[in-house]
């Protein structure tokens, strides 16, 4: 068998060549459409049609030499003594009818082989694309980061243009809320909503500027009380969040807290993490001293036979392991954990040293779980709360409990819109509402 690649701009050329160099008795072994040349940067590339065709060699076998010399000999001494014929024409050779119909074929499917083969292309693009999305979201996201900064800088300049005709009292309340974090239009909204209901006689009041503007960022805020309380029924907690946010520490503290308001509360533990040995450890020992029995999961069957075991629990805290935004697997676990029979109330534990953008990239990853509440933690570790009272309003989710510390369960506290609104004005800020007791007291 003898094989050869033919290389031209159609496939009816290709077979043409095959034929005119191999004969009719050629196999067409394989066809398709390939980038020929390129330049620089494949600019002058060429789309061309390969075709890889096969021959029997047995029909193709030269004669040996000294054959062919005899077969000269005996042509030249038959013409020389035979006696003349009549001339006879050429006889011409019958029409190759199968080839002439595979070249006909061959000239119909060449754009339909071509089409295939441009959708065989875009398949494998999109397969890419969905095995790797960053390589579509990637510079999607740099537009937009570059689209918010351009936008970010032209409002700048127009809000301090907006912001200079402020009375003096507002001027400082304004300029203190941005140096904490606050977003500078956030900030306006709220001062010139305060200006608006008090008129212009009524900002001279110190005092009532502030106490209707604490009243105001509380309003805009939302918390969701406690949620390790008495209730009928058992309830079942679930934590989620990147890694390091403080998950197993917080759910020992909520396990704490079960503890301290009813002993007789039966609470379990159940941990997911098992990619971390010392998040097992760590819960096995706040178990061991809260007396309260740990179940390991390490399936979505474990985690089902570990309902199955404590029916009777009146209170299931949940931990999970920090996930990526490419750990599709440990995506779809959580999923088949919330979309049960079993109703899981589902609590985003965010860092309070994270990054505004970070803070608001987590939560849109998690929020199809879904997300029902979230937990601050880490708040010990910053000054400024500006840019967490910025997501807090932008995004409406309620706040459960804040935790600043180590200590279980001290360190955990629930949230209330007070307390949130006293972190986003911050330590320095205190200052300036020193002469103001809101209606609410909670500012000494």
């Amino acid at each position: 068998m003898k094989l050869k690649r033919f290389e031209a701009l159609s496939l009816q050329e290709a077979l043409q060549s095959v034929k005119a160099e191999l004969g009719p008795e050629a196999v067409i072994v394989s066809s398709r459409r390939i980038q020929k040349g390129g330049g620089l940067f494949g600019l002058l590339s060429q789309s061309v049609v390969e075709v890889t065709a096969a021959v029997d060699r047995a029909s193709q076998v030269e004669e040996a030499p000294v054959a062919r010399v005899e077969r000269s000999l005996q042509s030249l001494m038959a013409k020389r003594f035979a006696p003349e014929a009549p001339v006879r024409q050429p006889v011409q050779p019958a029409p190759d009818h199968k080839f002439s119909e595979a070249l006909q074929v061959a000239t119909a499917l060449d754009p339909v082989t071509q089409h295939l083969d441009e959708m065989r292309r875009e398949i494998q693009r999109l397969r890419e694309e969905q095995q790797d999305p960053e390589r579509v979201l990637g510079p999607l996201r740099q537009e937009l980061e570059g689209l918010r900064i351009v936008v970010g800088e032209v409002l700048g300049s127009q809000m301090d243009k907006r912001v200079e005709g402020l009375p003096g009292d507002v001027m400082e309340v304004y300029q203190s809320l941005v140096i904490q974090g606050v977003n500078p239009q956030t900030a306006h909204h709220l001062v010139r909503g305060v200006v608006e209901t008090l008129g212009t006689a009524g900002v001279g009041n110190r005092e009532a500027l502030k106490s209707l503007l604490w009243e105001r960022m509380e309003e805009s805020v939302a918390v969701s009380g406690q949620a390790v309380s008495k209730h009928y029924g058992q309830k079942v907690m679930m934590l989620v969040g990147p890694t390091g946010v403080g998950k197993t520490t917080t759910i020992a503290k909520l396990a704490g807290l079960a503890r301290q308001q009813d002993e007789h509360r039966r609470t379990v533990l159940v941990t997911l993490d098992t990619y971390r040995v010392a998040a097992v450890e760590q819960l096995r020992v706040f178990a061991k001293i809260l007396k309260i029995p740990l179940e390991v999961a390490v399936s979505h069957k474990d985690f089902l036979e570990c309902l199955g075991r404590h029916q009777n629990a009146d209170l299931l805290l949940i931990d999970t392991a920090g996930r990526s935004p490419k750990d599709q697997a440990g995506y779809d676990e959580l999923l088949a954990i919330t979309r049960g029979q079993v109703q899981v109330e589902t609590h985003l534990v965010l860092a309070a040293p994270m990054a505004e953008s970070v803070q608001m990239d987590t939560i849109r990853r998690y929020q199809s779980v879904p997300i029902h509440k979230l937990m601050i933690t880490k708040l010990d570790e910053v000054s400024m709360g500006g840019s967490l009272y910025n997501v807090l309003a932008q995004t409406g989710l309620p706040v459960s409990y804040l935790s600043a510390g180590q200590r279980v369960p001290e360190d955990l506290e629930m949230a209330t819109r007070a307390r949130l609104v006293e972190l986003a004005w911050g330590q320095a800020s205190r200052q300036v509402l020193q002469e103001c007791v809101p209606l609410n007291g909670v500012v000494h």
